[in-house]
Parts: structure tokens; sequence; C-alpha cells
């Protein structure tokens, strides 16, 4: 995370970052919220920063560091920095991670964050809670960035919700909640594998996991460890792969195969097409059409 200076947002092309001055009491208050596409090996060192920082892992995996203890995290994981504690935190070299956190302080702000597990000595937790929830929290708070009296007031509503669902989340670990796998790791996969390549066009991760009836961060990682890609990644792949038998067996405009694997932008279609087959879609299909004639 970019180091702030004053309150106000910061953004980039890699990070959003709305730092707050004002606040509703002293109870609870924001200090600063974010969502940040990490670089590889992207180091944050948080000597001398106040407050309870919760982050959310959305993608990719990295490492937590906390008074010299060493933890490999990942997709579908919680991590919370605090007070007069030496950490720092790094991003995974090949595979960075995206996450979005709130950080918090105030008069209740470490009662909170022992009410979502983070007590002495706990500094990470599975999250039991879609991250896209927290995700869209903190992003309704980047889009209230502008300072008035009743965006202070919302910001501090979307941060109790926020510590709300990390306390849901711990609650759910400690009740067992977590649906019991009644299949093997196979089956489900399968399953998945089946079910993207039926529903290339459409389908949504999560779509995919509540289909089958597994937690999504579980999904993602059964399905990597068996296949060596994400679910995410097999789904633009089964995309492309049709759009390469559009190609080549249809005469349709590459605008509206783009539509049908399930990109409205053609744009964004063409460089996600090049960067899988080192060529661009119109090439693709002169030069298989070559090789047909």
């Amino acid at each position: 995370m970019a180091v702030l200076q004053g309150a106000g947002l910061y953004e980039t092309p890699k990070i959003r970052c709305l730092a707050c001055q004002r606040r509703v009491s002293d109870d609870i208050y924001m200090l600063l919220c974010g969502v940040e596409h990490c670089l590889p090996d992207y180091y944050f060192d948080t000597e001398k920063r106040t407050g309870y920082h919760l982050h959310v892992i959305l993608e990719g995996k990295g490492v937590l560091s906390v008074n010299g203890k060493e933890t490999e995290l990942h997709f579908g994981q919680m991590f919370m920095t605090k007070p007069d504690e030496d950490t720092w935190y790094k991003a995974d070299s090949e595979d960075p991670w995206v996450y979005c956190w709130m950080a918090f302080d105030g008069n209740l702000a470490a009662d909170c964050a022992e009410r979502a597990g983070f007590v002495k000595g706990v500094n990470v937790q599975e999250c039991y809670i879609d991250p896209d929830e927290f995700y869209n929290l903190c992003k309704r708070v980047l889009d209230l960035a502008e300072v008035s009296p009743a965006h202070v007031l919302m910001r501090t509503g979307l941060l109790m919700e926020f510590v709300a669902l990390a306390v849901e989340s711990h609650y759910k670990s400690n009740q067992g909640s977590k649906k019991s796998h009644e299949y093997s790791t196979d089956v489900y996969v399968k399953y998945a594998a089946d079910f993207i390549r039926e529903n290339y066009a459409t389908a949504k991760i999560s779509d995919v996991a509540k289909y089958i009836g597994i937690h999504r961060s579980y999904l993602t990682n059964i399905f990597k460890n068996k296949m060596g890609i994400s679910p995410q990644e097999y789904l633009i792949q089964c995309k492309l792969k049709r759009a390469a038998k559009f190609l080549t067996e249809t005469d349709n405009p590459i605008q509206e195969i783009s539509r049908q694997i399930g990109y409205d932008n053609p744009l964004t279609f063409s460089k996600t097409f090049k960067n899988f087959y080192g060529v661009s879609p119109k090439f693709y299909r002169q030069q298989h059409k070559a090789d047909e004639s």
C-alpha cells in the first residue's frame, strides 16, 4: 500500500485508497479504505502505522510476517495488522495478490477485532463470507470520497458492515457451518469443469461454487491443485477455445463472436485472445482459413 500524506483519495492504475480525517465518534472510526492490485514482490512494512487494518484477499497469494513469524496466504483468507506489532507483508512473485481493506481505530476497535476472531496472537483467518461482499463495501466507500457530513456518516456505516461481515465469518467458523464435503475433490472438480464448459458465456465462479454446493475459496484451491490452473483461468480458456472454433468454422464478425462467448467489449476479447494464442482473432482466422485451402 502506498504511503499517504493527509486525507483524500489516492488513485493509480493499481490502487484506490481513501485516507479519512473526519470521524463521527471516538468509539470506532475509519482510517483508510482501499483496493490494491499488487505488483509481483510488492512489499509493505507497517512500522509506525496505527489502528487495525483488516485485509481480505480477493485473488493471488502473498506472505505476512508478524513479530518474525511468516505465514503464506492465499485467496479466501483474511489478515489483520495491529498496533504495536512488528509486521510486514509481501505479494507473491508469480501470483501477486489483490486485496481490499479497511483500517479503523477508536475505543472499541480492539474489541471489534477480537469479536472477529483476531485475538492476541491471531492475525490470519479463513474467510467464510464471499470475499466479493467485502470488496463491494470498499468500492462503495471509495465512491463516497467527497468530503461531506453525509458521506462521513455513510462511510462509518459501511465500516461497521465491513467489521460485521468479519464477525459473521468468525461466527460461522466456530459453528462449523462451513458445509461438510460429501464427495471427493475429484468429483467436485469434474462437476465444476463440466458446468464451466456448458455455461462458459455467462458463468461466474461464484455461480459454479453455488451450483456444486461448496465455498468459492475451497473450489479455487481444489481446482488449482487438480487442474493446475484456477477456475477463472479455466473459464477464460473455455471461452477462447470456443472463439477459435467460431473463427475457423463460421464467417461471423469478430464483434459477434466476442458477444457469443461472453465478452461485451471486443477490444478486451481481442487482447485476451492474443495473449493466449499469440495472434489476433483476425490473423488467427486468416491463418487457419489459409491452411484449409
